[in-house]
């Protein structure tokens, strides 16, 4: 059977492929802000905290990695099922025009 809407097919391949490219992005944070942070006396300054513990950088990129993680995870998903919901769009579309072409046939 011919397919149609090749266009809707590569936005919602095109909105699954940045969906794991984001949960990437977002795991690769949860690594690499505490490893970032966890000396950054300089970083610490121009933020404007003078007085601060020892591992206070640590802990700083701790909360930030894991919350770009959480923010990742969630913005990934979410466009990850945008492009499953065309799909699905797509899918109903076409069992719709084959049930209606077998219901023609029949009458």
């Amino acid at each position: 059977m011919h397919r149609k809407y090749r266009g809707l097919r590569t936005i919602g391949l095109l909105l699954k492929i940045i969906g794991v490219f984001e949960l990437f992005v977002g795991l690769f944070c949860a690594f690499v802000l505490p490893l970032a942070l966890s000396d950054s006396h300089i970083s610490l300054f121009q933020s404007g905290i003078r007085d601060y513990y020892p591992a206070f950088g640590l802990m700083i990129g701790i909360i930030t990695g894991v919350l770009i993680f959480l923010a990742g995870l969630v913005c990934g998903l979410l466009t990850f099922s945008l492009g499953e919901l065309i799909n699905v769009v797509l899918a109903i579309e076409e069992n719709t025009r084959t049930t209606a072409l077998k219901r023609q046939e029949q009458e």
